[in-house]
């Protein structure tokens, strides 16, 4: 989760690398980054609350609180 989390920080933050413990609004991060942040999470099939972005700002924290969507069968 941290990985998949840290790809998209970097492409969305322009920064080379980012760490477990990196705050995303220190890295550049805002609100309307954040709303791209969790729409990109939605599209790899993972689910966030944006307010859990604000309330855990570390990497660590986001994927902790991340959740995969379950693929709905048919």
């Amino acid at each position: 989760m941290e990985i998949t989390l840290a790809a998209l920080w970097c492409e969305l933050l322009n920064v080379e690398r980012v760490g477990r413990h990196d705050n995303f609004f220190a890295l550049g991060g805002h609100s309307l980054i954040a709303m791209s942040l969790v729409e990109r999470m939605r599209q790899q099939r993972l689910r966030v609350d944006i307010s859990q972005l604000f309330t855990a700002p570390t990497l660590a924290g986001l994927a902790a609180a991340t959740t995969p969507l379950k693929e709905m069968l048919l």
